[in-house]
């Protein structure tokens, strides 16, 4: 079978009998369900890795049965995501938009990379979580190949100034302007702010001037979902 060293960062643990675990990790090489043998004894090596966020490089071990955390060098724990409510429940929603979307054996380099980045965010500097969580899903659509059209009207074509409120339209995936939305009876209004926030955030990231309270997050949890066709348990707070 083999063994293999990969970067991981655990989205889920579930206890398998009396002192083992099954972690499920995201990767750079896709999901990855693991083993981690002992790893509730007290004195075990393989405890501070087998919980839910940590990112560590992981030894495994494939065999018939089983794929087997041998061992883990841990690279963060982010531990200040279980001192915030509203930092755990973005991080929760976040795992599980990556555990429902990235499957075994597939290139996942750009989920990776966003979870962990915005898992950094969260931990270490002062940015809003409702900022986060929103550009992470923003940036998680266009990794998934669905980057919203935001600048020109999906129906006609025509160019939305800057400040202008649109409506969205989660089917067609992108903006729709004033005078084509009064035929419309679906979509999402989108305010000038708004609209303004998420062309920041496609060029800029969660780093972007804009305040927080302006990012979209019922609207981009729609649109995502509706594209990986899955509900995703909904967030423990009212960010």
């Amino acid at each position: 079978m083999g063994a293999y060293s990969v970067e991981g960062i655990v989205l889920r643990r579930a206890d398998y009998r009396e002192n083992d675990r099954m972690l499920t990790l995201l990767t750079p090489r896709g999901r990855v369900d693991a083993l981690s043998r002992g790893c509730k004894r007290p004195k075990s090596p393989l405890l501070p890795a087998s919980e839910v966020f940590v990112l560590g490089n992981y030894e495994l071990v494939a065999t018939k049965s089983h794929t087997l955390v041998a061992a883990c060098l841990l690279r963060d724990s982010f531990y200040d995501l279980r001192l915030d409510i509203d930092k755990l429940s973005c991080a929760a929603y976040m795992a599980n938009i990556c555990e429902a979307t990235v499957q075994p054996d597939e290139n996942a380099q750009r989920p990776f990379l966003l979870l962990a980045r915005a898992l950094g965010y969260l931990s270490y500097h002062a940015y809003a979580p409702r900022a986060v969580l929103s550009a992470f899903l923003l940036h998680y659509a266009v990794a998934m190949g669905y980057k919203p059209r935001l600048n020109h009207c999906v129906i006609c074509g025509r160019e939305i100034e800057p400040g202008a409120g649109a409506l969205f339209d989660i089917e067609q995936g992108g903006a729709v302007c004033p005078a084509c939305a009064s035929s419309m009876t679906r979509g999402a209004a989108l305010r000038g702010e708004e609209l303004a926030w998420l062309r920041e955030a496609l060029t800029e990231g969660v780093r972007g001037s804009l305040p927080a309270k302006d990012a979209p997050l019922p609207l981009l949890q729609n649109y995502l979902e509706s594209r990986i066709e899955k509900k995703i348990p909904r967030l423990l707070v009212k960010l």
